[in-house]
């Protein structure tokens, strides 16, 4: 079995697998809830655990490779009425 390890925290992927609307999920919470961007930073596994997203190895290590700054950088271009507060 393939278990990759997340390149920025180390610790060793899930085995699960994550569909197409888990990502756009994902996307769409990384980008408008600061708290969960900020949690993902210290540990993305633990932050897409609390909120029920379901990762494979190969999708965790390549979540935990992208730069969660743009997401922020993003984010302050985004209206605050549709932000998680």
């Amino acid at each position: 079995m393939y278990r990759a390890h997340c390149p920025v925290h180390g610790h060793p992927a899930r085995e699960y697998s994550m569909s197409q609307n888990e990502v756009e999920r994902f996307l769409g919470r990384i980008i408008t809830d600061a708290d969960f961007r900020a949690h993902a930073e210290r540990s993305l596994e633990r932050a897409c655990y609390s909120k029920g997203y379901t990762l494979s190895a190969v999708e965790l290590s390549f979540l935990c490779g992208l730069d969660f700054s743009l997401f922020r950088q993003l984010s302050e271009t985004i209206d605050d009425s549709i932000k998680r507060s």
